[in-house]
C-alpha cells in the first residue's frame, strides 16, 4: 500500500461523489472531504511505517553494520544487506518469543498476587498489560500486588516494552442450589458452600467456571443424598451455560447459594 498524499484523497472522493450523484459537490462538503483527506494521509503514512517495523529494514551497508554490531550479531565472511536483514530478523523473532516466555516463567508463583498474567499487544507492538490478581482484594494488598508485579517486569521485560498494570474488574457469583442429606442441613450446607467458595475464588485465567465440577463437589460429600446446581448468576444476570471462562479482564468472585433444601 503505497502512501498518499491529502490532495490524492480528497481527489478521489470527489470523482466518486459526482460520479455517483452526477453532481458536484458544495464548497461545505469539500471542506469535510479535505479534513477528511488529511485524516486519512496521517493513516496511509503509519500504515506504511508498520509495514517496515524493523529499525534495520531501512538501513544499508555501514549503518545496517553498525546496528548489527549493536545487538552482538555482526555480518558474516559474503553476506549481503538482504541477507543479513533477513537473519537480523529471524534473530528478534526469536528474541521477542523467549523474552515472552521468560515473563511467563517470571510471573509464576508471586507472593502478594494471587496470580499474574501478562498478554502481549494489547495497544499494538511493543505494549503489553500484566493482569493482577491479588489474594485479597484490600487496598494494601492490591498496591503490594501490583507492585510485585511491576518489579517482576521490570527484572525481566526489554527496556522498549511499554507495560500497563490492572487489577481485574470482580465479576459476582451466586447458586441456586438443590440439597437432600440425612445429615444435619445446616452443617451440611455450611460444609458445601465453604467448598465451593474456595473452588470459585481459585479459578485462574484461561480457566472454566464448571457446574459439573461443583456438582461432583456437592454428590461426593458424605451423606449428600442429592445435590444439583440448578441455576447460576453473574453480576446479577442469570446465564444458561455448565461452563464459564474466567477471563483474563475480570474475575470470578464468590457471592451467596440460596438452597433448595429437599426432604427425606
Amino acid at each position: 500500500m503505497a502512501t498518499r498524499t491529502s490532495q490524492e484523497i480528497f481527489s478521489q472522493i470527489k470523482k466518486s461523489f459526482k460520479d455517483k450523484t452526477k453532481e458536484d459537490s458544495g464548497a461545505v462538503l469539500d471542506l469535510y472531504s479535505m479534513s477528511l483527506s488529511e485524516v486519512l494521509e496521517n493513516v496511509y503514512e503509519e500504515l506504511e511505517k508498520n509495514k517496515t517495523p524493523h529499525v534495520w529494514t531501512a538501513l544499508e551497508g555501514q549503518k545496517l553494520d553498525d546496528t548489527g554490531t549493536w545487538v552482538n550479531l555482526p555480518r558474516n565472511p559474503q553476506e549481503n544487506d538482504t541477507a543479513y536483514k533477513y537473519r537480523l530478523l529471524n534473530w528478534m523473532l526469536v528474541n521477542e518469543a523467549s523474552n515472552e516466555h521468560a515473563i511467563t516463567v517470571k510471573l509464576l508463583n508471586p507472593t502478594h498476587a494471587a496470580n499474574i498474567e501478562f498478554v502481549p499487544m494489547t495497544h499494538g507492538c511493543g505494549t503489553g498489560t500484566c493482569y493482577v490478581i491479588p489474594r485479597k482484594y484490600t487496598e494494601e494488598v492490591i498496591a503490594k500486588s501490583l507492585e510485585e508485579a511491576r518489579q517482576k517486569m521490570t527484572q525481566i521485560a526489554s527496556p522498549g516494552l511499554y507495560v500497563d498494570y490492572l487489577v481485574p474488574e470482580l465479576r459476582s457469583v451466586s447458586f441456586e442450589i438443590y440439597l437432600e442429606t440425612k445429615g444435619d442441613i445446616n452443617t451440611m450446607k455450611e460444609n458445601l458452600t465453604n467448598q465451593i467458595r474456595a473452588y470459585v475464588n481459585a479459578i485462574p485465567p484461561k480457566q472454566y467456571l464448571s457446574v459439573g465440577h461443583i456438582n461432583k463437589l456437592g454428590v461426593n460429600t458424605s451423606q449428600v443424598d442429592f445435590f444439583s446446581v440448578m441455576s447460576i448468576v453473574i453480576n446479577g444476570t442469570q446465564v444458561n451455560k455448565t461452563k464459564l471462562l474466567q477471563e483474563v479482564e475480570s474475575k470470578f468472585i464468590f457471592d451467596s447459594i440460596n438452597w433448595l433444601e429437599g426432604r427425606q
